[in-house]
């Protein structure tokens, strides 16, 4: 990571014996509702420490206590020009100031921080730099899934027919990676599965129409069979007594996908895999794109993928210009 003029490394210095930095970043860190969200945050200040010092540091190593409006402003400016670089995302920059705001905030609770200081907590005063994030990921034909599913099927072992149901209920019931690792055998019921762990610590019901529960009940019989002791929907890949992780699914989903897109040749950056299946996000892309191709409103489609905002639901609707257009087209507007 580039770092800040040294004039800006230097211009605040942590003191020996004060832990007023530590008590900051202990209780911004602990604050954020959910293990993924505490380590995006953990993150971003570990992102602003390394920038002002050049090196990799601790988040616990920055004298957070000390900064000032101006040195916020030259850091946005720092990060602003990273951006031009192609070293980071605009959409990483400005969650690393959303976290700086964040820190800032929780300082001047915690009486660290001056009034004045505050002014670089206000989104108007320390403002997100300018650009959009990249539109990653895409909905699944249904071409795609079939052959996705196919080669999921071939994995060897129980891997075959865990990977085959979890691809099912991630597409027809919207779910995060994260909350599909974490469903268990007393969340589920006929129709219907709780996710009491999703983004924001938020627990939702999820309907699930019969074909995923027909998916569920063969691989439980698959399951049963391996005897595992934990309560876990899924299993931990050649470990059956362990349950399933995010990143197992994750690197589950890859495998799939490249043996279902990829060819003979190992997968690197461009790969054509990776253009078909981004990752185990696009089955959550896929629900909502098929809900609005199928009439749901987009009220409807918020509520089942457990969105505070609509906004963020719109964002995952992949049908593109093209059905928009065509949709147009049957739709009389002008008098006649």
């Amino acid at each position: 990571m580039s770092a800040l003029p040294a004039s800006d490394a230097t211009a605040i210095e942590l003191v020996d014996g004060d832990d007023r930095a530590a008590r900051a970043v202990r209780q911004y860190v602990e604050s954020q509702l959910s293990p993924r969200s505490q380590a995006c945050a953990r993150d971003a200040l570990r992102r602003i420490a390394c920038m002002v010092y050049g090196r990799k540091v601790a988040a616990e190593a920055f004298p957070w206590p000390s900064i000032s409006y101006e040195w916020a402003m030259r850091l946005r400016r720092g990060l602003f020009d990273l951006t031009t670089e192609g070293a980071i995302t605009p959409g990483t920059a400005n969650v690393t100031l959303s976290h700086l705001r964040g820190i800032i905030r929780t300082m001047h609770g915690m009486g660290l921080v001056s009034h004045e200081q505050l002014a670089a907590a206000h989104p108007r005063m320390l403002k997100n730099v300018p650009g959009s994030r990249a539109v990653r990921g895409d909905k699944l034909s249904l071409a795609d899934e079939r052959a996705l599913r196919a080669a999921a099927i071939e994995l060897d072992g129980y891997r075959g027919p865990m990977l085959d149901a979890a691809i099912i209920l991630a597409i027809g019931a919207g779910l995060r990676r994260e909350e599909l690792a974490a469903a268990t055998l007393g969340h589920l019921e006929p129709g219907q599965l709780s996710v009491p762990r999703g983004k924001g610590n938020k627990e939702r019901q999820i309907p699930l129409d019969e074909g995923i529960d027909r998916a569920l009940d063969g691989w439980k019989r698959e399951r049963a069979r391996l005897f595992p002791t934990h309560d876990g929907i899924f299993c931990a890949p050649w470990k059956p007594d362990r349950p399933l992780s995010a990143w197992s699914f994750w690197m589950l989903v890859r495998e799939a996908a490249h043996a279902a897109f990829g060819g003979s040749q190992a997968c690197d950056d461009g790969c054509r895999c990776l253009k078909v299946v981004s990752g185990p996000h696009d089955f959550r892309r896929t629900f909502a794109s098929r809900l609005l191709e199928q009439g749901f409103d987009i009220r409807e489609v918020q509520v089942l993928m457990g969105h505070a905002s609509p906004e963020t639901t719109a964002r995952y609707d992949k049908r593109g210009e093209e059905a928009l257009h065509k949709k147009r087209r049957e739709v009389t507007v002008h008098a006649s």
